[in-house]
C-alpha cells in the first residue's frame, strides 16, 4: 500500500514541474511576441507618415481622394483634396538706370545755363507770325570744378505754333556730351578718371571723398561710369595707337600682374607700347593678356595698319619675340 500511495505523489510533483517550465516558456514568448509588436507599430506609423505626412513629418488628414490607400492604412476623418501649391510671385527686375544712386544735398550751389534757339527761328517759315514759348526744358546735371561741385542746370524754352498744332514743339538741343541721359556732368566723370587713374584711389575711396561733401554715389554707379567711359574713349584709344605705330618710336613692356580669380589669384600680363616722334615718347598704350603668348601684343599692332610690315619694324618685332 505504501507503494501505491507514493507514486501518484511523485507523478503530481513531475506534472507541477512540467507546467512551471510551460508557463516560464509562454510568458517569454509572450514578451518576444510584444517586442515585435512594438516595432511593428514603430515602423506601421512611420510608414503612415511617409505616405500622408507633410515634409515636417506630422500626420495630415487632408488626402486626396485618388490617394492610393492600403488595407489597414485608412484614416478616421474625411478625405479632402489636397490645396494646389500657390504660384510663384513674378520676381521684380530691379531698376538699373542709377537715377536712384545718387543723392545730393540741399544747399548744393546751382549754375544755370539758358540755351535758346536762333532769334530768326522763333517765327514760322510760311506765315511769319511769331511763335509762342510754351514751357521750358529742364536738364540738371551734377558737375565739378577743381574744388567744389554744382549742380549744372541747363534751361532750354520751348516754343509752339498758336494756329498750327500739328507743327509740333521746336526746341534748342543739348550740348555734346558722353553720356546725354546721365545725371553726371562730363567734369563730373572726369573727375572720378583722374582720381581713380591718376591719383591710384579706388572706386570705394573716391564715393568717401563724395560722401563728405554729402553727395551719395554708389560704388556701382561709379563702376559703370567708369566702364562706359572706357568704350567712349575707344576712337580716342585707337587714334593713339595710330600715332604709335606712325612713328619711329616703339618701345614695348611686359609686367606681370595678379588677377583674382574665383577660388584665388592667379598671375596675368600687362603689355605696355609706348611710342611717338618726340624725344620722350608721349603716348602709351596698355593691353592685358591671361598669358605670356607674343601673339597678344602683334594682334593689337597688326590690327591697324601694315606698318608692322616694313623693315624698320622687323628688328622691333624679333626683339620682342
Amino acid at each position: 500500500m505504501k507503494t501505491l500511495e507514493t507514486a501518484p505523489l511523485n507523478n503530481s510533483k513531475s506534472e507541477v514541474e512540467i507546467l512551471q517550465e510551460k508557463l516560464l516558456a509562454s510568458e517569454t514568448e509572450i514578451a518576444r511576441v510584444n517586442v515585435i509588436l512594438s516595432q511593428t507599430q514603430e515602423q506601421l506609423a512611420w510608414l503612415l507618415r511617409q505616405i500622408f505626412g507633410k515634409k515636417s513629418e506630422k500626420v495630415v488628414s487632408d488626402v486626396s481622394s485618388n490617394q492610393l490607400m492600403f488595407e489597414g492604412f485608412a484614416t478616421d476623418s474625411p478625405v479632402s483634396p489636397i490645396k494646389p501649391d500657390p504660384e510663384p510671385k513674378p520676381r521684380r527686375r530691379p531698376v538699373r538706370d542709377g537715377n536712384d544712386s545718387i543723392k545730393l544735398p540741399p544747399d548744393l550751389p546751382v549754375k544755370t545755363t539758358i540755351i535758346d534757339i536762333p532769334e530768326e527761328d522763333k517765327f514760322c517759315a510760311e506765315t511769319g507770325l511769331p511763335l509762342k514759348k510754351i514751357g521750358e526744358e529742364i536738364t540738371l546735371k551734377l558737375a565739378h570744378t577743381p574744388g567744389s561741385y554744382y549742380i549744372q542746370e541747363i534751361i532750354r524754352p520751348k516754343y509752339a505754333n498758336p494756329h498750327k498744332e500739328d507743327a509740333g514743339i521746336l526746341c534748342a538741343e543739348l550740348p555734346s556730351t558722353i553720356f546725354p541721359k546721365c545725371r553726371a556732368d562730363d567734369s563730373l566723370l572726369a573727375d572720378v578718371l583722374v582720381k581713380k587713374f591718376a591719383d591710384h584711389l579706388p572706386l570705394y575711396r573716391i564715393s568717401e571723398i563724395l560722401s563728405r561733401e554729402n553727395i551719395g554715389i554708389s560704388r556701382k554707379l561709379l563702376s559703370q561710369w567708369v566702364m562706359h567711359c572706357g568704350f567712349a574713349l575707344t576712337p580716342l584709344y585707337n587714334e593713339m595707337v595710330k600715332k604709335v605705330l606712325s612713328s619711329g618710336n616703339i618701345f614695348v613692356d611686359e609686367s606681370p600682374i595678379n588677377v583674382q580669380v574665383p577660388g584665388g589669384v592667379q598671375k596675368g600680363y600687362m603689355w605696355v607700347i609706348v611710342g611717338g616722334n618726340e624725344a620722350n615718347p608721349p603716348y602709351r598704350i596698355y593691353d592685358f593678356a591671361e598669358d605670356r603668348c607674343h601673339a597678344h601684343i602683334f594682334k593689337i599692332l597688326n590690327s591697324y595698319t601694315g606698318v608692322l610690315h616694313s623693315d624698320k619694324y622687323r628688328a622691333v618685332r624679333h626683339e620682342v619675340a
